[in-house]
């Protein structure tokens, strides 16, 4: 039995391998796949073994608190600390600063001081008033200066990349680098986001919140995973009372070129919302930016894939620092 067992564990791991090699991180001059990692893409998708889903892990130490900003907004926040490169988290609009128990305890491992906050209106950030509603960049500029954070990397994740894009465009020269996570930022282009009304049926919207951001494998295949997703989103709701937000500054994909920041899409191959071939529209928008395309993954590629997501990530990361 427990030379079975051994063999079942190193079959998983191998698959993990693969996935991992599939998801390769490519330029995308051209963004395709070699002959090579088409061959890996086969590999994993007959196997007969499902990658092992991991629970919710033990989060490390953390500082929290509330930033408060004018007309009664707050942003609620937490600091893991410590004297290494920062990374800031920048949520979906189906989460919160709760969005990333995934990926806390794995950056702090890896030397990074992790901060992730939660916009106006979301999990403990009171909205304030609905006539001083800020912007933002300038909400997040707050904090980071309240934080005493000089340079740091950025991740946004769906519509968190609304505040990577506003930021990044207002204050590049804090920035070391930039993800971003199945999103178009908050930048209009008519070339690419009109094809949304033709991928999205106009009863998308009232589809349950699990449907549109989780990909039909997760689903399936990790049940516990899905309903602690689910008390996540719930809980990342607050109060419900929001007023929406504006950018501080005029996004363009000139703006992006000017500022040459380090730049990494990634993509999960079951989004709904945002499929790998829109990602890699924008991405070449970006000369020299890097794309991933998570196997199977749905809109939360975070939550679902975060062994390939936290690795590719952090290499970005360790890679600009």
């Amino acid at each position: 039995m427990k030379k079975t067992a051994e063999k079942i564990s190193d079959s998983r791991r191998n698959v993990l391998k693969k996935a991992t090699a599939l998801a390769t991180i490519v330029a995308t001059g051209g963004i395709s796949l070699s002959t090579h990692a088409q061959r890996q893409n086969s590999e994993v998708n007959s196997s007969k073994l499902e990658a092992k889903y991991l629970p919710i892990p033990t989060q490390a130490p953390a500082t929290e608190g509330v930033l408060s900003l004018s007309g009664g907004a707050g942003l609620y926040y937490w600091d893991t600390g410590g004297d290494g490169p920062v990374v800031i988290l920048s949520h979906p609009g189906r989460g919160s600063a709760l969005t990333w128990p995934y990926q806390q305890p794995v950056f702090t491992k890896a030397g990074f001081r992790t901060i992730a906050y939660s916009r106006r209106g979301y999990f403990g950030s009171p909205a304030g008033s609905k006539s001083d509603t800020g912007s933002y960049a300038d909400d997040l500029n707050a904090l980071v200066k309240y934080l005493n954070v000089e340079k740091f990397h950025i991740l946004g994740l769906a519509a968190g990349g609304f505040a990577v894009s506003d930021y990044v465009v207002s204050y590049p020269e804090k920035i070391l680098s930039m993800t971003i996570v199945c999103s178009l930022f908050g930048l209009w282009d008519k070339n690419i986001d009109e094809r949304l009304d033709f991928i999205l049926p106009k009863s998308f919207s009232d589809l349950p919140p699990e449907f549109k951001e989780l990909g039909p494998s997760y689903r399936w295949a990790n049940p516990e995973g899905v309903n602690a997703w689910i008390e996540m989103e719930k809980k990342s709701k607050g109060d419900g009372i929001r007023h929406g937000q504006k950018a501080k500054s005029d996004i363009t994909w000139d703006k992006f070129r000017a500022a040459k920041i380090p730049t990494f899409f990634i993509a999960g191959g079951a989004d709904l919302y945002q499929p790998p071939s829109m990602m890699r529209a924008a991405a070449r928008e970006i000369p020299n930016s890097e794309t991933l395309v998570v196997p199977e993954a749905g809109h939360a590629v975070q939550w679902e894939q975060p062994e390939i997501f936290n690795r590719s990530v952090i290499a970005v990361f360790r890679k600009h620092s």
